[in-house]
């Protein structure tokens, strides 16, 4: 399982490789720290390994989550490649920005490790039923 993982934060990159490692699958790992190095990634339009899941904070220096998810959909080449929105907002807002601009799964990060050690299992189910449809546009 090809994973890239757009994650400022040291604690909680520790934390999904954990979550990831208890599932005893192999994957490997792509970690852009930043907005930048993410939309880098994108440009880059799968050269090598594509990726199965981007899983994405919102929260991001130089560019944030949801410019990031912009570009990502806006990409013919993830097309089908679903994403995993991982954030510590529980905003509403938030969660239906994230579904508006293509997120497959939005995951707010528990402060329970055992809760968030859940995070492996779900990225697995997520890979496996692949791209869900788009959501339908909601009324502005």
């Amino acid at each position: 399982m090809q994973i890239v993982l757009v994650e400022d934060n040291e604690g909680d990159v520790f934390l999904v490789r954990r979550a990831l490692n208890r599932q005893a699958a192999p994957y490997e790992l792509r970690l852009a720290r930043n907005g930048e190095d993410a939309l880098g990634i994108v440009a880059e339009n799968g050269i090598g390994q594509r990726p199965d899941i981007f899983v994405l904070d919102l929260n991001l220096p130089r560019f944030s989550g949801g410019e990031v998810l912009t570009e990502i959909r806006a990409n013919p080449v993830f097309n089908d490649t679903p994403v995993m929105v991982l954030t510590s907002s529980d905003s509403s807002r938030d969660r239906v920005r994230a579904l508006e601009l293509g997120a497959d799964r939005y995951f707010c990060k528990p402060t329970d490790l055992a809760a968030f050690m859940e995070l492996g299992r779900i990225i697995q189910d997520t890979v496996r039923e692949g791209r869900r449809k788009p959501p339908m546009p909601l009324p502005h």
